[in-house]
């Protein structure tokens, strides 16, 4: 019913990508230190960022992409035209006659602003802390591990000429390792926290619903909205809502739409009853419906 991202291939390289992504540039910036090339550790956390976002992005157009094919691979294989069809004009005009609209649409923007500011001053007081504060002890200890086991003289890389080098740098290396790592935490905690897609991984904004804006088309075993998502027959829901007075169909999905971290769909029309018992009723599935 949904489209699956990837498959084993997909699920291992989510969780391989971080670790070696890390692992490169703690590498990278330990031979740094050791060379004394302190440049290359501003240019390494930089570049880090820059890769780090941009593989976050690239995820994101991955899976675009993925759903546009199988919306592609639909409309190829479909057998009969759209049932129904609403537009953009169709929407704004029911939207007017529901006051409550903007109220809720401001409410939640408010609250989305809220947390991200918050998460941010909290992330940067967080890499301050470790840069200012907790660098030095943090240092201290990868010295005593690298020291303490000898790391060295069991794997001296060739670019240290001596044991004690290739200690120093290991002892770098760890102190990268925990400086990436923490990073990562913060970034994948703030992306759950904001209730955005991080690492492929759907998570779930339960309180507000996706409101269908630009196109709903309706066939016989699917329905496309915005051109961009894909639902295919039955359609398991936890509930549906057909608010006549509002002027929408609500219904709230029993996991996430892929890509896009909504569990309710939210779609304005001047007669919503005739629209769902006319041609959506017969796509969903209801939790513990009989039918």
């Amino acid at each position: 019913m949904y489209s699956q991202q990837g498959g084993i291939r997909g699920r291992v390289l989510r969780y391989v990508w971080p670790i070696a992504f890390v692992l490169m540039f703690a590498i990278v910036g330990a031979w740094g230190n050791v060379a004394h090339e302190t440049f290359i550790t501003w240019v390494i956390v930089i570049v880090y960022l820059v890769v780090f976002f941009g593989i976050v992005i690239a995820i994101g157009i991955r899976s675009t992409r993925t759903r546009l094919r199988e919306i592609e691979d639909y409309m190829k294989t479909s057998k009969g035209g759209a049932v129904e069809k609403l537009t953009r004009d169709d929407f704004m005009k029911a939207m007017e006659k529901d006051p409550e609209y903007v109220q809720e649409t401001n409410k939640f923007v408010k609250s989305q602003l809220k947390n991200m500011v918050i998460l941010m001053v909290v992330l940067i007081g967080l890499l301050m802390l470790y840069t200012y504060v907790l660098s030095g002890p943090f240092v201290t200890l990868s010295r005593y591990i690298a020291n303490s086991t000898n790391m060295g003289a069991y794997a001296k890389p060739w670019f240290t000429p001596t044991i004690e080098e290739a200690n120093l740098f290991y002892a770098y290396f760890i102190d990268y390792l925990i400086y990436f790592g923490i990073f990562f935490v913060l970034m994948y905690v703030i992306f759950r926290i904001m209730r955005m897609p991080f690492m492929t991984t759907n998570v779930q904004i339960t309180d507000y619903p996706y409101t269908v804006t630009k196109e709903l088309i309706i066939f016989k075993d699917a329905i496309l909205i915005d051109g961009m998502y894909l639902l295919k027959s039955p359609i398991p829901v936890k509930q549906v809502i057909i608010n006549e007075k509002r002027r929408f169909v609500e219904f709230e999905l029993t996991r996430p739409l892929t890509g896009l971290p909504y569990t309710k769909v939210r779609i304005y029309s001047k007669s919503p009853r005739e629209l769902w018992d006319k041609a959506m009723k017969s796509l969903f599935k209801v939790e513990g419906s009989t039918k």
